[in-house]
């Protein structure tokens, strides 16, 4: 498993799409529906400047992407694996 952080970045006219898409996610999430292989640890949305981050752990960034393409978005999404270095209260 790897843990992976993916940015999206939307244009105002794509947000209500962005929306429902992160609304779809968090209830997959919720519901235990997310493909396997695939887990969603945290949402953060900077609404104001059309852009939210995603936090997740999956068993590839090859299977998350082809996973995001099947929704059709419109809007840039970059996704990279990460390392963790730090976390308050891990040292």
């Amino acid at each position: 498993m790897v843990d992976v952080i993916v940015i999206h970045k939307w244009k105002d006219e794509e947000k209500e799409a962005v929306m429902g898409f992160a609304s779809k996610i968090m209830d997959m999430a919720k519901t235990k529906k997310l493909p396997a292989g695939l887990k969603l640890n945290e949402l953060l949305l900077a609404e104001k400047q059309n852009e939210a981050v995603c936090k997740w752990t999956v068993d590839s960034l090859d299977h998350l992407m082809e996973t995001a393409k099947s929704f059709k978005p419109t809007w840039e999404i970059n996704a990279f694996e990460v390392n963790q270095k730090y976390k308050k209260g891990l040292f």
